[in-house]
């Protein structure tokens, strides 16, 4: 059988990038199409209680649009929809393949005190860093990171609880299991570790479907790429990400001062340096 990392450049690229980038527009359109159908669903019943004149369903539409209530349920309902098809999918083609190799060096490689610690000091940086990032494109153009705030605003502005629901639990586990496990392994079987890495990476940018929350996740995508090639394991990037996500939550209610470029900066020095140096300790690395 031939070798796929010997395959012509043009199969590569099909087999690889197209066939990734298949997959993840995939479930975008999915997730999309479960936000139709809840939209849908809402004009309905808006017209059944006043009619289908063109001035009353632009104004319904126009009401649901700009509910954050609803948008936040919507949110929860699509990601839980994309999930439950992401996980046996993911589990399916990749995950019930792991060899006993592969969960002896789990057991005995990651299911350690220090590369955990080196995984929430790496999502503390990487928090920063994407602040750092956000607030270059707001000073670049404020226009487009007021958009961007109101949209999430819109999204995510309902209940707090269905956000964290979203954000902490439903995001990671369905984004690791399609970006860091489908669409990462399929990558693995034509390219080396640091061009899977870029590419999933600039996927899940992608995947995000607005160019500022595409910029500011890329060192964060290829973060969760490194840990995944590395531990073997998506259970490693999808805690990374669930930690990482929980950060917006909670830094809000840290001092003023943690909240500032400085600290930002800090932030991001301090903990690359200390991930650094405990990866240097290890005689084999994660």
């Amino acid at each position: 059988m031939e070798n796929n990392r010997d395959a012509g450049p043009g199969r590569k690229f099909l087999e690889g990038i197209i066939v990734s980038a298949a997959i993840m527009v995939m479930f975008m359109l999915l997730q999309i199409m479960v936000s139709i159908v809840g939209i849908e669903a809402a004009m309905l019943a808006y017209m059944t209680r006043g009619g289908n004149n063109i001035q009353y369903v632009e104004s319904a539409l126009m009401d649901i649009l700009s509910e954050p209530g609803y948008l936040t349920t919507l949110t929860v309902v699509a990601t839980l929809v994309s999930t439950v098809f992401s996980v046996p999918a993911y589990w399916i083609i990749w995950g019930r393949k792991k060899t006993a190799q592969d969960k002896q060096y789990f057991r005995e490689k990651v299911l350690r005190l220090k590369p955990f610690a080196m995984i929430i000091i790496a999502s503390c940086g990487l928090y920063y860093l994407a602040i750092l990032i956000a607030a270059v494109i707001a000073v670049v153009s404020p226009e487009t990171m007021n958009d961007y705030n109101e949209m999430m605003d819109t999204a995510l502005g309902g209940s707090q609880m269905l956000a964290m629901l979203a954000a902490v639990i439903l995001a990671p586990v369905n984004e690791e299991c399609i970006m860091r496990g489908l669409i990462l392994k399929n990558l693995q079987r034509f390219f080396t570790t640091p061009v899977v890495v870029i590419i999933q990476a600039v996927l899940f940018g992608i995947f995000h479907a607005n160019w500022v929350q595409g910029l500011y996740v890329l060192p964060v995508g290829a973060a969760l790429g490194y840990v995944a090639v590395k531990t073997r394991s998506v259970m490693p990037s999808i805690f990374m990400h669930l930690f990482y996500n929980m950060l917006s939550f909670v830094v809000i209610f840290l001092p003023e001062f943690c909240q500032t470029g400085i600290f930002a900066i800090s932030a991001v020095v301090v903990s690359a340096a200390a991930v650094w140096f405990m990866g240097s300790t290890e005689r084999e690395r994660i």
